[in-house]
Order: C-alpha cells, then structure tokens, then sequence
C-alpha cells in the first residue's frame, strides 16, 4: 500500500489548488484541533474526513487503513493513563478515583477515574490532529511541501535529509516486503517454530539489504553529478479557489464559536 500513498496525493481531486492554500488550511486547523475541546475535536475529525474522502476523492478503504495504523500506535498509550498501582495502605485514599480495580499482593491496580478522562483528552486531540496531517498526506505531494519549506528560507541541508528521509522510509519497506514475500514463498511462517526463524532471518538480512541499497542509490547520485542539492519538480500550474477558501475559513470560525459554546 505504501507505493500508493504518493500516487493519491498527485491524482485527488483537490490537486489543482495551490498547496499553500491546502497547507495553510491544515495547518490552522490543527491549531484549532490543539487548543480546543474533545467535542469539537470530535467535530475537526468529521471535518477534515470529509476533506480527505469526499472532496479529495481519497478511497475509504485506503483512508481507513492509514488511520487504523495510526490509531494502533494511540492505544498502546492509553494503558499508561488509565491503569494506576499504589500500596493497599492508600487503597482507601483512592477510591472515590477509582473506576474498578485487582488486588495482587501488597498492590492495588485500578483503573484511575482521571486518567480515564485524561484518555479521552489525549486520544480526542491525537485524532483531530492525525486528520490533519492525513489531510496534507492524501492530497500535497511531497515535492510541493519541498518547494514550500524552499520558499520559507528552510535552510537546504533541513530540506536535503528530510527528503532522504522519505526516500529511504519506502526503500526500507521496499526490502521489507521483498525479504517477506520470498520466505512466505517458501513456507517461512508455517509453524511457530519457523515463524521464529524467519522473523530472525528477516532481521538480520533487512539490515544488510537496506545498506546495499543505499550504496546503489549514493552509487546512483554519484553518476548523476550530485552536487550536494538536491532538486525537486512540481507543476506550478494552480487555480485558486474562493469557494474552497470561504469554506475553510467559514469552517474554522463555526469550531471557534463551538468551543466556546461547549
């Protein structure tokens, strides 16, 4: 699926709109996802998926799955909020904060009233924020955003690893799956025992396949001429939409006027 993200943000709808009209619209609603409260988070999250899927055209099935991989890496946070140990000497101290709880030992493990809120809180404003940044994924290339940062006096060498950045993300999922699929090929993950076995093969050869790809690719640039910059296209060509803009900016005053309403 990987290979499929930059082919969205160069093909969604909303590709002939200047993406600093796109980024800046971003960008002011994750301040608003940031500062406001989880009900209007809530509200930012509806938004901006319709942003993403409706307007931009982005398959919900492939919106979804980026989301749900992301929203993996939220709930193993959640745990360290909610669940709470303490001696049972305090037991008594805490138990109008306590939502339920195990004793095991001289321990008491809960589940803490105000974490749980604080969950809430954290995951709320984490989901609001991550369709934002879905929302810039989907629908400006990466290219664009470079030539953004360009023109935001971003120093070059900033600009220059976070494009080799991106670049070596996909050449390690590159070796990641073909490493994967050569050893389902020969039954690698048919028995716990083997599962085992690959996991560890696939280990060791991912690192040693990532740096010989990385030598083609510096063997690769030292052939072009690389002169230490690096140059990157992006088509120009935009059309400004009032309608997009009256929209976004409708949008963000009825989240302010919500906040304050909540």
């Amino acid at each position: 699926m990987h290979h499929h993200l930059d082919a969205y943000a160069y093909t969604n709808r909303l590709r002939s709109l200047p993406p600093q009209q796109k980024l800046i619209f971003a960008l002011l609603v994750l301040a608003i996802a940031l500062i406001t409260h989880p009900a209007t988070q809530g509200v930012i999250f509806i938004w901006l998926s319709v942003w993403t899927v409706g307007y931009a055209r982005t398959p919900v099935r492939v919106y979804g799955s980026v989301l749900v991989v992301m929203l993996i890496f939220l709930l193993t946070s959640i745990p360290a909020l909610v669940l709470e140990i303490v001696p049972m000497e305090q037991r008594a101290l805490i138990q109008a904060n306590s939502f339920g709880g195990l004793v095991v030992g001289n321990w008491y493990g809960f589940i803490s009233q105000s974490g749980l809120v604080q969950a809430i809180e954290v995951g709320m404003r984490s989901i609001a924020c991550t369709s934002c940044l879905l929302f810039i994924l989907f629908t400006i290339p990466f290219a664009e955003l470079l030539s953004i940062l360009r023109q935001c006096r971003i120093p070059t060498v900033l600009i220059d690893l976070l494009l080799l950045m991106y670049r070596f993300i996909f050449l390690f999922l590159d070796v990641l799956t073909q490493l994967q699929l050569a050893q389902r090929a020969r039954g690698g993950y048919r028995t716990r025992q083997r599962w085992m076995h690959s996991t560890g093969l696939l280990v060791s050869q991912l690192m040693v396949r990532s740096l010989q790809y990385y030598h083609r690719f510096s063997l690769a640039l030292a052939s072009r001429g690389f002169n230490g910059n690096f140059q990157v296209y992006f088509n120009p060509s935009y059309r400004y939409s009032k309608r997009y803009a009256i929209e976004s900016l409708v949008g963000c005053a009825g989240l302010v006027i919500l906040d304050f309403r909540v």
